[in-house]
């Protein structure tokens, strides 16, 4: 039944969050020298109204896009205790809601055909086309790295420097002030592996695969007794995926995409006995600790990677 609307504000920074996309009303140009609508992701804390994180995609409101911003955020401000869309498909997908799950983040969506109750977010647009975009007006080549490195400057040097109408104070100021609810970010590896989702598939007995969105991932011989194993994945990254205990979420094993080329070498391991332990690998895993040491003492210096990177979807 219809119930009345009100206007709300929680007493704590970090206690809420409010995330949308925003569909450009000017087009950039790309490398490829085509004109595209961009659309606009934010992160705004409910508490101060500052924005956690604000960053153009090209594509539509897309889970990876939505998943890539909202973990930026966690990266600069922290884990948030709740979180707060509407009720869009990138919203609603399995990696997002299991990934907040994951995280210990609540998610909260708005009831249907009631856009007002974002409002929050909506004004944030608002001040986005009528104060940033006005100042880009006089710029002929609009590209989406500009348009990003542009807001990212509004945001941190001017909206969070001006006094908020409600709040009689800056946002900066205001989260600030605290009280502070929110918790450590994790690292940049458990962020994406939190926003997989969980999938059963079966697995051949033939070769030890199994088959996600028509790619085919190898699964080591130790758990070639599995029907359906648990395999935790997001869609739109195929490189990888993980194999995980059903009862405790537990990581067992990586899985890659089926390499017939390399398995035409006729090299062949001797199956593992299902009741002895696993043979330990001759290597072990990851990084190799001296490289490591180099990676992170490289970081240390405070300089970024000598390249420059290249998204050649976007290209």
């Amino acid at each position: 039944m219809p119930r009345e609307t009100r206007s709300y504000e929680l007493a704590y920074v970090n206690a809420l969050w409010h995330y949308d996309f925003h569909e450009g009303k000017r087009k950039v140009i790309t490398a490829s020298g085509e004109l595209k609508t961009p659309y606009l992701f934010g992160l705004l804390d409910d508490c101060s109204r500052l924005c956690c994180h604000a960053q153009w995609y090209l594509d539509c409101e897309s889970t990876e896009n939505l998943v890539h911003g909202f973990s930026q955020g966690i990266q600069k401000r922290g884990l948030p205790r709740g979180a707060y869309s509407d009720r869009g498909g990138a919203m609603k997908a399995a990696e997002m809601r299991e990934g907040l799950e994951r995280l210990g983040i609540a998610q909260y969506l708005t009831l249907p055909n009631s856009p007002h109750q974002n409002g929050k977010q909506e004004h944030f647009w608002t001040l986005v086309e009528g104060r940033l975009m006005p100042m880009l007006e006089g710029e002929p080549n609009l590209t989406l790295d500009l348009l990003t490195t542009a807001t990212q400057a509004w945001v941190e040097q001017e909206y969070h420097r001006t006094v908020h109408g409600e709040l009689n104070k800056t946002p900066l100021d205001r989260y600030l002030e605290g009280p502070d609810v929110s918790r450590p970010s994790p690292d940049s590896e458990v962020l994406r592996r939190a926003f997989r989702t969980e999938i059963s598939r079966h697995q051949r007995r033939s070769d030890g695969t199994v088959t996600i969105e028509g790619v085919r991932f190898e699964v080591p011989s130790a758990y070639r007794v599995l029907e359906r194993p648990r395999i935790c994945v997001a869609r739109w990254d195929l490189s990888s995926a993980e194999l995980v205990d059903p009862r405790s979420g537990a990581r067992l094993a990586t899985l890659f995409p089926l390499d017939k080329e390399r398995n035409a070498d006729r090299a062949r391991r001797a199956l593992t006995e299902l009741t002895a332990p696993l043979a330990p690998s001759r290597k072990p895993p990851g990084i190799a600790p001296l490289l490591r040491q180099l990676m992170a003492e490289y970081a240390a210096t405070g300089l970024p990677p000598a390249y420059l990177p290249k998204n050649t979807e976007e290209d």
